[in-house]
């Protein structure tokens, strides 16, 4: 095996709260940092949600580690609510149940001949047989958790929030809006501060290709909470906008927007495969150009990420939708270059780009 394909995947891991109860929780299960208890709660009654009796108390009850068993419907609806997904214990089950099957097959308990049901129905409807392997699955969660909690869409919210309470003349000034501006596409960069994959590469190439994909990344986290937030709506934060991207460059965002993908996961998944990307985009700088020590590494990984978002949408819709809504999002990728290239001519945008790396260089480089 060539020994610059070799990716080294980190094994620590930290203790934090369980999203649906409250305990100390370590890993992320079907979707969601959750403690063994709610693990093996969802494990079970999952795909049962139709059977549990209805709460009582109008589904308001509070879950936390002391009443977590008294209601379980409400305990349940906190866990989709959190992120879990009954399509990852789909795919658990069907892994265990492939290993179950091999190991009877070994054994000599049951006959080839016999044994019809092993047999997958191609035309089973697409919910009931994921596309995506076990440790797949596991990759998509810990992705989209680690999205989740870094972009910060409660800080936008708070944003929105704070800036309605003031008088109508006093909302979403420029500096403002540039702040916020810059807080958002600074906090995505740390989505990869210790993620397993970056953390597998040099100190030099961490850097470079930070450098290399900030502009990028920064813009699509940035369109994306614009999209969430629908703050474009307001004629006040568009004003400010435009200062900081130029008057062509809030037109192509506003094409980006109307045109990109509904489904979220899909897009995270895309900026996963954007922040592992080696080429130069049409943005020149006047400083010498960067070059990644160990490119093939870089490129395997990012390989990684291109086969799960592709498997993924294969997950969720038939091969031809997939191929129109990769093209799609394609098609959202080259506005964004043109976006980039046109705020380029904007002073505040170079500024606020290189207030992103200053502020992130540190924590994600070293």
């Amino acid at each position: 095996m060539n020994k610059d394909l070799i990716i080294v995947r980190q094994t620590t891991t930290s203790l934090r709260d369980c999203k649906v109860c409250g305990a100390s929780a370590r890993y992320s299960y079907y979707g969601a940092i959750v403690c063994q208890s709610c693990k093996m709660f969802f494990r079970r009654h999952g795909l049962t949600e139709q059977t549990l009796n209805k709460c009582v108390y109008d589904n308001k009850c509070e879950i936390n580690i002391s009443n977590r068993r008294k209601c379980l419907p409400c305990r349940l609806a906190k866990c989709f609510a959190n992120g879990m997904h009954t399509e990852m214990l789909r795919s658990c089950h069907s892994h265990n149940n492939t290993l179950t099957k091999k190991r009877k097959l070994i054994d000599g308990t049951i006959s080839i001949i016999s044994t019809p049901a092993q047999i997958i129905n191609k035309t089973s409807p697409p919910e009931q047989i994921s596309t995506l392997s076990y440790d797949q699955w596991n990759l998509l969660s810990t992705l989209v958790y680690s999205f989740d909690e870094h972009s910060r869409y409660s800080l936008a919210e708070q944003f929105i929030e704070d800036q309605n309470t003031l008088p109508v003349k006093l909302r979403f000034k420029h500096s403002i809006v540039t702040d916020f501006f810059t807080s958002v596409m600074s906090r995505i960069q740390l989505v990869y501060e210790k993620h397993r994959d970056i953390l597998s590469l040099s100190h030099d190439d961490r850097s470079i290709l930070f450098r290399k994909t900030v502009e990028y990344t920064s813009s699509i986290s940035g369109i994306y909470i614009l999209r969430q937030t629908k703050l474009l709506d307001d004629f006040t934060f568009s004003k400010s906008s435009e200062i900081i991207f130029q008057p062509i460059g809030m037109i192509f965002i506003k094409r980006i927007i109307d045109q990109l993908d509904h489904n979220d996961t899909f897009i995270k998944l895309i900026f996963a495969v954007i922040a592992f990307s080696t080429i130069n985009y049409t943005v020149y700088r006047q400083s010498t150009s960067m070059s990644l020590i160990n490119i093939k590494s870089i490129l395997s990984i990012q390989d990684i990420y291109v086969k799960l978002t592709w498997q993924y949408l294969l997950n969720q819709c038939n091969h031809t939708q997939a191929v129109l809504r990769f093209t799609k999002v394609i098609r959202c990728l080259l506005l964004v270059i043109s976006m980039t290239v046109e705020a380029h001519e904007s002073k505040e945008f170079t500024k606020m780009i290189n207030s992103v790396i200053e502020q992130t260089q540190q924590t994600f480089c070293y």
